[in-house]
């Protein structure tokens, strides 16, 4: 059995990106986390110990996030899956959804990002 613990809309202020303004500036970028494992024993005893908790993982985002300069959005991803799984050994899937709504791009859009997925 699987379930699904998610945290939608983590916002941050970080430097990532190719450019050396992005670089020196930084920029908004929102994150969306999905992570499946079961969930039942810690339901059934109503423990949190059994459970991979929402303050974890959000503190894991910035954690990694502030961590390290990423050029591309999707090595940022990757690196918030494989902690998350390293981390957390009760996580049997994770889903990234990583957007950047101020990428530099000369036109009108509303968001540009990346989705990955990870199993263990």
């Amino acid at each position: 059995m699987s379930d699904r613990i998610f945290l939608r809309g983590i916002e941050l202020h970080a430097h990532h990106g190719l450019h050396e303004e992005e670089a020196r500036l930084g920029q908004r970028f929102i994150i969306d986390i999905d992570w499946w494992l079961d969930a039942d024993p810690a339901a059934r005893a109503d423990d949190y110990g059994s459970t991979v908790g929402y303050e974890k993982v959000f503190a894991l985002v910035h954690e990694v996030s502030s961590g390290h300069r990423f050029h591309i959005l999707e090595a940022l991803a990757q690196a918030i899956a494989e902690t998350v799984l390293t981390r957390y050994p009760r996580v049997e899937k994770v889903r990234v959804e990583l957007h950047k709504p101020s990428a530099p791009i000369a036109g009108i859009f509303r968001d540009a990002g990346v989705e990955i997925t990870r199993t263990r």
